[in-house]
C-alpha cells in the first residue's frame, strides 16, 4: 500500500508540474523566450517546495543597487551582508547551503577578499561577512568605484543573489559612519579626517582666504592665528526627539549651535566644529529609542545630517 501511495504522490506531482508548464506557455506574449522563463518558473516552484531558503539582508533578486556618497576617497571603505537560509525564525530551510561568493571591482581598489566559498549550516542560520574596500590611489570629489558581490548557490538548489555598490566620493578626505545596535542606549558617529592640511577661512596679513598650511607650518603658527584655520568644519543636524547628543567630547568645546524646544526644554539641534587634520574622531548620542538600530555605512538616510566643509 505504501509503495503505491509514493507512486500515486509522484504522479501528483509530475501532473501539476505539466499543468504549471501549460498555463505559463498560454499567458506568457509571445515576445518573451519560452525556455528561460518556463526553467525560472519551475525552479521557483522547486525551491519553494522543498523549504530551501537561501536570501540576504543586502544582496538580492535582481541586483539591487547602492548609491553609497559618504567615502572619503583617502581611507577604507567597509561593506557588511549576511547570507541566510531561513526565511524567518519558522520557514528555514531543510539542509545546508553551500555557496560560492564572488567580487569584482575596478584596479584602483582592492579588496580583502575576491572568491569565498562556504556552507551556510542549517544549525546556523546565517554566514556574516566584512568587506574592505582600500583605494590604491587618491580619489577626488565626484569620483566613484563600482564593486559587485554575488553569491550564488550551488547545493541544494542554484540560486544567485547580488549587489552593486557605487562609492562615491562626497568630501575629499572625509569620511564617517555611524555604529548602533538594537537595545543599546547610545550611538556611535566616528568623523575621520584624512586630510593633511589646515585652510585660512579669516585671512590675516600676507595669508588669504583658503590658503593652504601643512600640518607642520600650522603647528608652527601662534594659538590666535591657529584659530583663524580649520582643516575640516563639521555640521551635524539632528532632532533631538530621536537623539541626544553627549556634549561632554572635548572636541565640542569650540562649536557653535542651534537648539530645539521639546516640551519646553532646549535641546542641541545642530552643531558646527571642527576636526584636525589626520585625526578620527567618535560622537556618542543617547536614543530615545533604545529599540531602533540607526546604524549608518553609507546607504540609506542617517539619522544624524553630515556636512563637511
Amino acid at each position: 500500500m505504501k509503495n503505491k501511495k509514493g507512486i500515486k504522490d509522484k504522479l501528483r506531482t509530475r501532473v501539476r508540474l505539466i499543468l504549471l508548464m501549460l498555463l505559463v506557455i498560454i499567458i506568457i506574449p509571445v515576445g518573451v523566450t519560452f525556455s528561460k522563463y518556463i526553467n525560472d518558473f519551475i525552479g521557483n516552484y522547486l525551491v519553494k517546495t522543498s523549504n530551501f531558503y537561501f536570501s540576504s539582508d543586502k544582496l538580492g533578486k535582481p541586483t539591487i543597487t547602492y548609491n553609497v556618497n559618504n567615502w572619503g576617497g583617502v581611507g577604507t571603505f567597509k561593506i557588511e551582508f549576511e547570507l541566510n537560509n531561513h526565511k524567518n525564525n519558522l520557514l528555514v530551510s531543510d539542509s545546508d547551503i553551500e555557496y560560492d561568493i564572488v567580487v569584482s571591482h575596478p584596479d584602483d581598489v582592492s579588496c580583502t577578499f575576491e572568491n569565498v566559498s562556504g556552507v551556510i549550516y542549517t544549525t546556523e542560520m546565517t554566514d556574516k561577512y566584512e568587506l574592505i574596500v582600500t583605494p590604491l590611489r587618491i580619489f577626488n570629489t565626484n569620483e566613484s568605484v563600482r564593486i559587485g558581490i554575488t553569491a550564488t548557490s550551488s547545493a541544494p538548489y542554484v540560486k544567485a543573489l547580488s549587489a552593486v555598490y557605487i562609492i562615491t566620493v562626497g568630501r575629499k578626505g572625509i569620511s564617517y559612519e555611524i555604529n548602533d545596535a538594537v537595545n543599546q542606549p547610545y550611538l556611535n558617529l566616528t568623523i575621520t579626517n584624512a586630510r593633511d592640511n589646515y585652510k585660512v577661512f579669516d585671512p590675516w596679513g600676507d595669508y588669504e582666504l583658503n590658503h593652504e598650511f601643512t600640518i607642520d607650518e600650522y603647528k608652527a603658527l601662534t594659538p590666535a592665528e591657529q584659530a583663524k584655520c580649520y582643516s575640516s568644519r563639521i555640521t551635524l543636524t539632528f532632532d533631538p526627539t530621536d537623539v541626544v547628543i553627549d556634549t561632554t567630547n572635548n572636541l565640542l568645546n569650540n562649536s557653535t549651535y542651534t537648539t530645539t524646544t521639546v516640551n519646553g526644554v532646549a535641546y542641541v539641534s545642530s552643531i558646527t566644529f571642527d576636526v584636525d587634520a589626520m585625526s578620527s574622531n567618535v560622537i556618542r548620542f543617547y536614543k530615545v529609542d533604545v529599540s531602533e538600530n540607526y546604524t549608518y555605512t553609507g546607504t540609506g538616510t542617517p539619522i544624524i545630517t553630515f556636512n563637511a566643509l
